[in-house]
Parts: C-alpha cells; sequence; structure tokens
C-alpha cells in the first residue's frame, strides 16, 4: 500500500521551503528593482533547487542518507531564505518611508515666560500674542482645538512680526505668545534671546498639516537628466516637522552618462522669496535663503529656480545630523579632502589629504564652519565632499556587507517627492549596468553684509549673490545635462 505523501514527514519540510520561495518570488516581483535577466536566472535557480529537494525528501527512489542529506541541505535552504525575505520586506519598506505622503507636519506651542504661575491654557487671562509670519487659517484653527479639547475660549491678538512679537513676552505686555516651533532656533540665535529655552515654557502645543504641492517636473529618470534639491535640517530633530532649511545643494544627475553635478549654495544667500501664497509665505519678500525652508521645502526649490533660472524636478529633505548613522552603517567612507583646509575640531584633525572617515567624524567634518574664514561656503563643500563618499560606498559592492544596517539608518534620514517607482527603476539601472558615478563639485559666492530678513522682522546678517558664480553654476548643471564631463571646468 503506498504511503500518502502528506504522511511523508519530508513534505512537511518542502512545504515551508515552497512558501519561502514563492514569498521570495513575489516579493522580488514586487521590488522591481533586480533587472529581468537576473530576476528570470534567479527564479529558474530556485525552481530547480525545490525540484531537486522535493526529490530528495519526498521520492520513495531516494535511501535514507540522501534523505537526510536532503532534510539538511532544505534546512539550510530555508534558512537563506528566510534572511532573504527579511532583507526584501526592509528594502520594500524603506522605499515608502522615504516617499512622503504629501503632508507637512506643524507644530505651534502656546509659549510663557518660565517663572509664571500659569501651567495650563485655561490659566490665561488676556490674549495671545501673535506673529504676522502664521497664517490667519492657522489662528483660527488652533483657537478651534483649543475650545474643542480643552473647553476654553481664547483670543488672539497680532503683535507684528517675529521678534516684535518676543518682545512683548519679555516686556510683560502679554502673557503668552504663540510660536510655529520651527522658529524657535531662529530667536535663540538672537543675542538678546539666547537665553530664549531655559526663560520660557510651553503650556500648550498645537499639531496641524499642510498638504506639499504634487511634483509637476517628472522626468524618465533612467532616460533622462533631472536635478534634485537636497534640503535639510543641520541639528537633531525630525525629518517630517518643517524647519529652516540649512543644507542646501542642487544634485544634478544624466544617468546615461553616469555623471552627476553638485552646487552647494550658502543657507544666508539673501534671496527673493517665491512660493505658493497657500504655504503662507510672502511672495517676493527678501530673506535668507534658509528662512525659506520655514514655510516648506516647495518655497526653497521655488525660490532657487527663479534665482538659478531652472527647473528642479525633485526634492529630498535630509536630516544631515542623520550623517553619523548612516556612514557607519556603510562601514565608514573615504573623503578626498585634497582641495580643501585642514582642521580640527571635536578632538578630530582632518587633513589635506585622502581621509577615511566613521559616522562622528563625518558629521563634525560636515557641520563645521567657524574654522573657515569663508565659513558656510566651505561648510558646503566639505558636505558636498561627504555625499561624495556616500554615494561612492552606496554604490559600491561593499554595501552587501552592511545592508541591512544602511537600510535601517537610511529610512528616518530622508524624505522625497521622487515616486518609489523611480526610485526603483534607478536601482534597477545600477544593478543591471553596475560602474562607478562621475561627480563634480561647484559652490556660488557673495559677499557678506546686514540687511531686513522678512521672517525674522529684523536685519540679520546675509550673504549677497555673486551673480557671477551663480551663472557658472548653471553652466556646469548645463554641461552635465548635455552629456560634459563634470570634472571639467
Amino acid at each position: 500500500m503506498k504511503r500518502k505523501i502528506w504522511k511523508t514527514p519530508g513534505w512537511y519540510l518542502f512545504l515551508l521551503l515552497l512558501i519561502l520561495s514563492i514569498a521570495a518570488v513575489v516579493q522580488v516581483v514586487v521590488l522591481g528593482v533586480i533587472p529581468t535577466l537576473y530576476l528570470v536566472i534567479g527564479i529558474v535557480a530556485l525552481l530547480l533547487i525545490n525540484l531537486l529537494l522535493y526529490f530528495m525528501l519526498v521520492s520513495r527512489r531516494v535511501n535514507k542518507i540522501n534523505r537526510i542529506l536532503g532534510s539538511v541541505l532544505t534546512v539550510f535552504v530555508c534558512a537563506a531564505l528566510v534572511v532573504g525575505n527579511l532583507y526584501l520586506y526592509k528594502t520594500n519598506s524603506l522605499f515608502g518611508n522615504i516617499t512622503h505622503s504629501g503632508e507637512q507636519r506643524h507644530e505651534l506651542s502656546v509659549v510663557v515666560k518660565a517663572d509664571s504661575d500659569i501651567e495650563s491654557i485655561g490659566d490665561l487671562n488676556a490674549s495671545i500674542a501673535t506673529s504676522s509670519s502664521t497664517d490667519a487659517d492657522v489662528i483660527s484653527d488652533f483657537v478651534a482645538d483649543v475650545k474643542s479639547k480643552e473647553n476654553v475660549d481664547v483670543q488672539t491678538e497680532d503683535a507684528g512680526p517675529l521678534l516684535d512679537m518676543v518682545q512683548t513676552l519679555y516686556d510683560d505686555e502679554s502673557e503668552a505668545i504663540l510660536l510655529d516651533e520651527s522658529y524657535r532656533s531662529m530667536i535663540s540665535e538672537q543675542e538678546e534671546y539666547s537665553a530664549f529655552e531655559d526663560e520660557t515654557k510651553v503650556i500648550y502645543t498645537y499639531v496641524y498639516y499642510t498638504e506639499i504641492s504634487a511634483n509637476t517636473s517628472a522626468v524618465n529618470v533612467t532616460q533622462e537628466p533631472f536635478t534634485v534639491l537636497v534640503t535639510g535640517i543641520d541639528t537633531y530633530g525630525s525629518i517630517a516637522t518643517t524647519s529652516r532649511s540649512d543644507v542646501n545643494m542642487l544634485v544634478t544627475v544624466n544617468p546615461v552618462t553616469k555623471n552627476i553635478q553638485l552646487v552647494s549654495i550658502p543657507r544666508d544667500y539673501y534671496v527673493e522669496t517665491d512660493c505658493d501664497p497657500n504655504l503662507g509665505c510672502a511672495v517676493g519678500e527678501m530673506d535668507k535663503l534658509t528662512h525659506t525652508g520655514l514655510h516648506g521645502a516647495d518655497t526653497t526649490r521655488a525660490t532657487l529656480e527663479k534665482l538659478f533660472g531652472i527647473d528642479i524636478n525633485y526634492t529630498l529633505r535630509v536630516n544631515f545630523s542623520s550623517v553619523q548613522n548612516i556612514v557607519d552603517a556603510l562601514g565608514g567612507i573615504t573623503v578626498d579632502n585634497r582641495d580643501g583646509y585642514a582642521f580640527s575640531i571635536g578632538g578630530y584633525t582632518f587633513t589635506q589629504d585622502i581621509l577615511e572617515l566613521n559616522g562622528d567624524q563625518a558629521l563634525m567634518f560636515a557641520r563645521e564652519r567657524k574654522s573657515f574664514a569663508e565659513g558656510d561656503r566651505e561648510r558646503g563643500r566639505n558636505q558636498m565632499r561627504v555625499i561624495q563618499g556616500m554615494i561612492d560606498k552606496a554604490t559600491s559592492p561593499a554595501i552587501l556587507t552592511s545592508y541591512m544596517s544602511f537600510l535601517d539608518a537610511v529610512g528616518d534620514s530622508f524624505e522625497t517627492d521622487m515616486s518609489s517607482s523611480d526610485i526603483r527603476a534607478l536601482v534597477n539601472m545600477q544593478l543591471s549596468q553596475g560602474g562607478s558615478w562621475t561627480i563634480g563639485s561647484v559652490s556660488v559666492n557673495g559677499t557678506g553684509g546686514t540687511d531686513y530678513c522678512y521672517e525674522l522682522g529684523n536685519y540679520a546678517y546675509v550673504m549677497y549673490p555673486d551673480m557671477d558664480t551663480v551663472e557658472a553654476a548653471v553652466e556646469a548643471i548645463q554641461n552635465v545635462e548635455n552629456g560634459g564631463d563634470p570634472t571639467n571646468g
């Protein structure tokens, strides 16, 4: 009498193998980054392995020794598939994490003096002072939120520009102010409010979200040149929250020639703001470039498009403080500082040489600006050097040895409006073609001065753009778009 197949112990081991194999194939297909040829070869190889192990586990023609060998091999293959499925799952999740949802997070705080007896919003006896930079509709929504959650009717009063509002708190003209948290660090940088963090406290928080405009400049990223605005914070904080754009860089990519042009722009560049008025910004007002980030990456993008006279296809928001984790996950990076400056900071000495940097060293190297006569301009160059080192390492075979830790580090560090399908297509292209990328870098220049900054509501240090260097940067971008070598010129 023939033994039923399901009564064979090896059948259940094979069933596990089959389930894991199907899961892996499905995840690979959904991922969409494996070149078709490699995908077909992989599926055929996996099918043959499954057939061989099925024969060794189930067939009555196989002796006991080979059946045991088949069981051992199946266990090893199943273990490999479990790890592979985990890699695939985390990779798929990464694409979802870095592709933003179309919303930007904002946080408003009701702030009082630290020594005030006021502990909750219900203790207020007077109107809350607001800044003219805060949209009237947002203020109305805040009032409604307080009424709904605390059953408290609050009144607000416009106190003018940001620093005027803060001063009313210090002069006891207001017992509370409504502060957009993205402005907090800007206040603390002012000498007269350097202790703002210690001298005030938060008694109520209101969080709201705004829609990010759809990208209208998308291209075929594997066939056409495109430009990405890399913008982000240079402090520790969440990538999801609006903040000043302290890091600003244009990255032009030619996927056909595998050339990349980096353009660094100083945070203090004095520019004419261009944006969607619905974002709460003031179109046409002059301000530092870093302040445009207070109204989202789209505002920074539109402002730079106007300044450079180019189309920027995508934005990539970066938490530059996460550089430390990413570099460590990559196993360190190589940075070419032969054209840079030697300096020491944080116990590290950086020479004019080829540098091997770990995460902490890379962060120190990328953030320092006080050691240089050119300040933020040289910091921008160093940030480009670090980015080039990260690109070189991430596109090299060495990434395979640290892939999982790299995924963990990247997930909370980037956010982009490039679609996940475009990102997958670029990865697919790199895996298909292989090879390294040629990267060039330039930075725009200017002269320092003092001028009125709209968002601050006061005078501050600015850098007036040197339009000759801006035009040179545009030419460098166009050179790469037209197939030229970014290292020439």
